[in-house]
């Protein structure tokens, strides 16, 4: 019975290492919650085109200059009561700048991207142009 129990140990840690890395990577790109193209608004209401894909965050001023980022989420949380929750999401780039992107109640559609220290950076829409503030109001 001793033999086999090292055997047993050693093929838990075969299994067990591939199904972390596993989990790893996946938690790593962004979800699929904001991927995708968004209309924004910066603080001083200049209009942006965001786009968020797996791992990668694109953002377009009006001129059409473009800047470009890596990036990979670090967690999904919620805010507020069990009942009235709003989701949100940190992601790191690879400047090593934090933000979150924080979705309002059950609606994603629009939401607010701002620093970890809660200052607005960007109010983000689907389907329009939404300032910060707008979006804090339809809460």
């Amino acid at each position: 019975m001793k033999k086999i129990t090292p055997v047993i140990k050693a093929m838990k840690k075969i299994i067990f290492f591939p199904l972390l890395s596993t989990f790893l990577f996946y938690s790593c790109g962004g979800s699929e919650t904001y991927q995708g193209k968004w209309k924004a608004l910066d603080i001083k209401n200049k209009k942006y085109e965001i786009t968020f894909t797996e791992n990668k965050l694109s953002i377009k001023d009006s001129l059409g200059n473009l800047k470009t980022y890596d990036y990979v989420q670090n967690s999904i949380g919620h805010e507020g009561s069990s009942n009235n929750f709003s989701d949100t999401f940190e992601i790191q780039l690879n400047n090593g700048e934090n933000y979150q992107i924080f979705f309002p109640k059950d609606d994603q559609s629009f939401g607010i991207i701002r620093h970890l220290n809660g200052e607005c950076i960007y109010g983000i829409s689907k389907r329009e142009y939404l300032n910060a503030t707008e979006i804090i109001k339809k809460q």
